[in-house]
């Protein structure tokens, strides 16, 4: 099967997944009914005469386009530059097609190469000469129809934060625990920390919030690193995972399940759809 980003889950994988429990919970909580199909990818979910659906960790609160321009790292750079919210310049890269601008690469390397649509650090690759860009480009090209370049910066932290609805749910920072691995995503070996100093998430509440409110999103992850210019918008995703941060302990395990609660019972309350 093929999930909502493109990869290939097993149906194992896909039905053992936390984030079914904690659906599972939230709509009996509320005194609701769920309905799982294919393999426990999409879920029906219904209070009363409400009816809903939440597919792979998409929640139907975010309006389509909104979220489609979210899950385009390019698209989402541009609507964040347009809105004054500090972000990381992302810019298209489709090698062979006639819409690509030419880039002068031996002035802007180092570069970060990327799926344009895509999570968890897949695909992601760091490329500081010509030879290492050629070879990023080999790999992800006949995989991937677009692809979106960065300039390296020096990051310091990476974080996670969680909105609904103009509301920090959660904040939590990706710590690296291999001292030669680049990539602060925990799908490659970092370790969440969750974020309790009140200025770090009055910080990353009021950059994520005024991400979440340009690009018009309700419930959405927003990616925020650290560097020495200041904070930026790494990325954002409508699709809302948790996984691997609520496998990492009992507390992850619960905050990731609070923050489904809320989804779900926003999704039964709208009115919309």
């Amino acid at each position: 099967m093929t999930n909502a980003l493109g990869g290939v889950v097993g149906a194992d994988a896909i039905s053992g997944r936390q984030f079914v429990r904690h659906v599972d919970s939230a709509v009996a909580g509320l005194g609701g009914r769920v309905e799982w199909h294919s393999g426990h990818w999409v879920a029906e979910i219904s209070l009363g005469p409400v009816r809903r659906f939440v597919i792979g960790y998409a929640f139907p609160l975010n309006n389509v386009a909104s979220a489609k321009v979210a899950d385009d790292k390019v698209a989402t750079s541009v609507v964040l530059g347009r809105a004054g919210v500090e972000r990381v310049e992302h810019h298209l890269l489709r090698p062979g097609w006639g819409g690509s601008p030419e880039v002068d690469w031996l002035r802007e390397l180092p570069v970060v190469v990327k799926p344009n649509v895509g999570s968890a650090g897949r695909g992601v690759h760091r490329a500081r000469t010509l030879d290492e860009l050629d070879k990023a480009l080999a790999e992800l090209v006949p995989d991937y129809p677009a692809l979106a370049w960065s300039p390296f910066l020096d990051v310091t932290d990476e974080y996670r934060t969680v909105f609904l609805d103009g509301e920090m749910l959660l904040a939590f920072r990706k710590v690296r625990t291999n001292p030669d691995e680049w990539r602060h995503n925990l799908h490659h070996g970092a370790v969440p920390v969750v974020c309790t100093d009140q200025s770090e998430v009055d910080r990353l509440a009021a950059l994520g919030r005024g991400a979440m409110a340009a690009l018009g999103l309700r419930f959405a992850t927003v990616d925020i690193v650290g560097t020495p210019g200041g904070d930026r918008v790494l990325e954002v995703n409508s699709g809302v995972c948790l996984e691997r941060f609520g496998k990492h302990s009992p507390d992850g395990e619960r905050r990731a399940r609070e923050v489904y609660a809320r989804a779900v019972a926003a999704s039964l309350a709208s009115t919309e759809g």
